[in-house]
């Protein structure tokens, strides 16, 4: 699972948190409507959020009982605590999110919609899931999903009208989690400004931003922090290692419009940002060498709002770094298509119309990991384009089978990683020889929402072939694996 080339030392990799992830990685936390920009095409899984309620404001109704007593649940006593700690990282003034949930007045209208997203699970945006096939060897860290108890406390205050209660009984209000690195040694944002604006019926963009860490020496990461300069179009982020530096010669540190990946040929994926983010954090103990005059990749999704040009002038990166390795460094591996591996069923190629098209891939742990070594996965991420409806990643070790990973609701616009929650010596355990599997199923029909805003986005309006690569029109299956190795090899 991990390669040997000293190429492949990266970026520490990444645990990403989108809205309604706590620090504590407590299920404290409760969940709006989509936090897709107005207008957007992108929404999770469910209706376009477009920043007007898609339910009728809940009819008025007394905040007491006949008795006296406050009505239950209620905003001040019940519903007020959980979404300032679950939703106003987006969905606050001038925040990706299409409408603000700061107050009573600015959230009950929105009491349906919040109750039927939580229920359907739409959000907070989190497809790392317990299925069938899929037990994974420990819980994830950041765990924002909801109770049973918190889903019907959603539910029940819609039901009875969004009483607001007495303020005089309010409960105190968490603090939201915090989205700032501690302790950065190094800020960087991007060179050249850029604005976004619709063009005719195309809202999304992708752009890349080459950053220069300036580290004359190498340095050993354990923190990092997307810092989204225009919360208003920055869609999401993927960010990636340019050990080679080709990304300096772009004019302005810029490559437009530059599809879903890097920008170059030889960048290594190491982890994603969506709005409200939390810093990304290695385990305790792991740190992951920066090599002397490598750049940062930064793929930057914008979406434009609709209402005009925005201007983007300070995206970048906060980062931690110490001239210290720790004890454990970490590794990124890519594995599957394209990425290291074999393919079970040959070229990636998916049939237009094609419905539970699989595509499956293996890779063996390299037999020069010496037998004493201890290797131990510490973060998973999945990844495909807009045809990928499933994905699962497995280890087949002897007669033992291990799954990682199953995002059986994919969705390309919610995309991160799954760190363990667990001390680096007590995560899962890797040994040469070990297999790695990768299954990956695609729905290439009008059936598949994600196929129909590919096809509008390329002019298209029926289903075509679509084979491997980067682009709008192409696909893949790749798994993302962040190893610690202790001691180094």
């Amino acid at each position: 699972m991990v390669s040997v080339q000293r190429s492949s030392l990266l970026v520490t990799s990444l645990v990403l948190a989108a809205c309604g992830d706590s620090q504590a990685g407590t299920d404290t936390a409760a969940t709006t409507a989509e936090t897709e920009a107005p207008g957007s095409s992108e929404a999770s899984g469910g209706s376009e959020a477009t920043g007007t309620p898609t339910t009728s404001e809940p009819a008025p109704t007394t905040s007491t009982t006949d008795g006296g007593e406050a009505v239950r649940p209620n905003w001040h006593q019940d519903i007020a605590p959980l979404v300032t700690a679950s939703c106003q990282s987006c969905h606050v003034a001038g925040g990706i999110a299409p409408f603000a949930l700061t107050d009573y007045e600015e959230s009950k209208q929105w009491a349906g919609v919040m109750a039927s997203s939580v229920a359907l699970g739409l959000m907070p945006p989190w497809h790392a899931l317990e299925t069938d096939v899929c037990q994974p060897p420990l819980p994830y860290l950041h765990d924002p999903r909801l109770s049973d108890e918190q889903k019907a406390m959603f539910q029940d205050w819609a039901d009875l009208g969004a009483p607001e209660g007495d303020l005089a009984l309010a409960a105190p209000l968490p603090s939201p989690p915090s989205l700032d690195l501690a302790n950065p040694t190094k800020s960087i944002t991007m060179a050249t400004p850029l604005t976004v604006d619709r063009v005719g019926n195309t809202t999304d963009f992708f752009h890349c931003l080459s950053l220069d860490p300036g580290n004359d020496a190498p340095v050993y990461v354990d923190g990092i922090q997307v810092l989204a300069g225009n919360p208003k179009i920055v869609h999401h982020v993927l960010i990636y290692v340019d050990a080679g530096a080709d990304s300096a010669s772009w004019p302005g540190g810029v490559k437009q419009n530059c599809g879903g990946g890097s920008g170059i040929g030889n960048a290594q994926l190491i982890g994603g940002w969506v709005p409200g983010g939390m810093p990304m954090i290695a385990p305790a103990g792991v740190t992951t060498e920066l090599p002397a005059g490598a750049r940062l990749i930064l793929n930057v999704h914008y979406h434009a709002t609709g209402g005009g040009p925005e201007e983007d002038k300070a995206t970048g990166l906060a980062l931690r770094w110490s001239d210290t390795a720790a004890e454990w460094s970490t590794l990124f591996t890519l594995i599957g298509a394209p990425g290291m591996g074999t393919s079970l069923n040959g070229p990636l190629m998916i049939p237009a119309g094609a419905s539970g098209h699989v595509e499956e891939y293996e890779y063996t742990v390299p037999a020069e990991i010496p037998v004493f070594a201890d290797v131990r996965v510490w973060t998973v991420l999945n990844h495909m384009h807009k045809v990928g409806v499933d994905m699962r990643v497995w280890v087949e070790s002897g007669d033992t089978e291990t799954c990682l990973l199953h995002t059986p609701k994919w969705d390309f616009n919610w995309q991160r990683s799954y760190q363990y929650d667990a001390p680096i010596g007590s995560s899962f355990r890797v040994r040469a020889g070990d297999k790695v599997r990768l299954r990956c199923v695609y729905d290439n029909t009008m059936a598949n929402p994600g196929v129909v805003e590919m096809l509008a986005e390329a002019g298209l309006d029926a289903p075509v072939p679509v084979g491997l690569g980067e682009g709008t029109l192409d696909e893949m299956c790749l798994t993302g694996v962040g190893v610690a190795i202790k001691g180094g090899l």
